[in-house]
């Protein structure tokens, strides 16, 4: 099982540059501490134009034992302090989410397909019964898979659901032959029986 920290950001307008660079900064500080820092920005879909880091843990004490000593980096005390002076973009968490399925391979992966269902808790355990025939159906088209939730967050009845692919043209491919699977088809109306999809995006990874 892993864990993941996210925060978002949303730029101001013109500050995208400045912004990316402080988020791979930041990403480098924080990987100095234990964590897998990656960087995206999404390119389509639901708040098209944000960047997003992701910080991964195996454990939550590798996840707490990490924010205390990067919280008192001088490195990060600079990058917060250009913040406070020339705001470039509103940060939203983190929030901290668990995996409850993630299937990865050794090689990098540059777009990931995100999407978020509102899910009922009670419906969770059902829900991950269609993962099998889910991931099934991404290996036939080499796309990784992950299922995640929140643990630390504002929506509690949110399930995401992540499709990593090598990029874009791989996204298009494995997309279009997914859609015309039957058997993709039946798991999408079992899913919604479970819950509804609220938001989806595409993002790509810069780190």
């Amino acid at each position: 099982m892993s864990y993941v920290a996210v925060r978002e950001f949303t730029p101001m307008i013109g500050k995208d540059a400045v912004l990316e660079d402080r988020i791979l900064r930041t990403s480098d500080v924080i990987e100095k501490y234990g964590a897998v820092s990656r960087v995206g920005k999404v390119i389509g879909g639901h708040r098209a134009g944000d960047y997003e880091l992701y910080n991964w843990y195996e454990t939550v004490a590798a996840g707490a034992s990490a924010m205390d000593g990067f919280s008192n980096d001088p490195d990060l005390k600079k990058i917060f302090e250009e913040r406070a002076l020339t705001p470039v973009a509103e940060m939203r968490g983190p929030w901290l989410g668990r995996m409850l399925h993630n299937s990865k391979s050794t090689d990098p992966r540059k777009i990931v397909l995100a999407r978020d269902y509102h899910m009922p808790r009670k419906n969770i355990a059902k829900a991950m019964e269609l993962v099998p025939n889910l991931q099934a159906i991404c290996d036939e088209n080499d796309v990784e898979m992950g299922v995640g939730v929140p643990v630390i967050a504002s929506d509690h009845e949110m399930m995401r659901i992540i499709y990593r692919f090598k990029d874009l043209k791989h996204w298009g491919s494995a997309t279009d032959a997914v859609i015309a699977n039957p058997s993709f088809s039946e798991l999408v109306d079992a899913a919604n029986e479970l819950g509804t999809l609220k938001h989806s995006r595409l993002i790509m990874m810069i780190k």
